[in-house]
């Protein structure tokens, strides 16, 4: 009877009768935003993301839908956590270069192998797709607040820590990163760090594009 009653328990769903964005939207605004009030976060519902800012970082869960949303047949959308640095974006507008001061995202190939490590050096486990026509949407909505305090957090935290942001991508080995590393650490007043990152960028026998190379020539030159 117990088995019975779980399996004919009526799953519930929240604003149905909504195109799968501005359902999803809707979720977040009622659901989502109020459970993460005391967190900081704020929804910014032009670009479908929850927002957090700490000094000069903001910390930002970002939110991709699926090319098969379908009325209420499909509204899947998958949680991405982002840090970005408001003084290195105004950084590289004024040196005439192009970025929105991106320092580290879970968006991308670290977001599915799960390769990517919070600050205490545990493994983060990131939520993948979460389908609102499909699954219990109180379920779903619980499960995304709780990935974000528990799993986004520490990422959060992990980028918005030089020495945890350079620990992060030398053990990666993400050399793309190196420019970003040597520019953050010239704004954070973190000179003392730009040998070994140009050490380890210069190691690997392997070259990288062309423009990241003469990047990397730039910097060394001028820092």
């Amino acid at each position: 009877m117990i088995f019975l009653k779980r399996f004919f328990v009526k799953k519930k769903f929240i604003y149905p009768e909504l195109a799968p964005k501005q359902r999803f939207l809707r979720i977040l605004e009622t659901y989502v935003v109020p459970k993460l009030r005391n967190d900081g976060f704020q929804l910014v519902k032009s670009s479908l993301e929850l927002k957090k800012v700490i000094g000069d970082f903001e910390w930002i869960v970002e939110f991709t839908a699926s090319r098969w949303n379908a009325k209420n047949e499909i509204c899947q959308f998958t949680p991405h956590f982002t840090v970005r640095h408001k003084g290195y974006r105004s950084y590289l507008k004024a040196q005439g270069r192009q970025g929105d001061g991106q320092i580290g995202t879970t968006y991308g190939i670290e977001h599915w192998d799960k390769k990517v490590f919070s600050k205490d050096g545990k493994q983060a486990y990131f939520l993948e797709s979460l389908d609102f026509a499909k699954y219990d949407n109180d379920k779903l909505v619980q499960q995304l607040v709780t990935n974000i305090q528990e799993v986004g957090v520490s990422f959060f935290e992990m980028m918005s820590d030089f020495d945890s942001i350079l620990h992060y991508n030398i053990s990666q080995n993400l050399r793309s990163g190196a420019p970003m590393l040597i520019d953050l650490g010239y704004l954070l007043g973190r000179k003392d760090s730009f040998s070994a990152i140009f050490n380890w960028y210069e190691a690997s026998p392997k070259k990288l594009s062309d423009s990241l190379e003469e990047a990397m020539r730039i910097r060394k030159k001028v820092y």
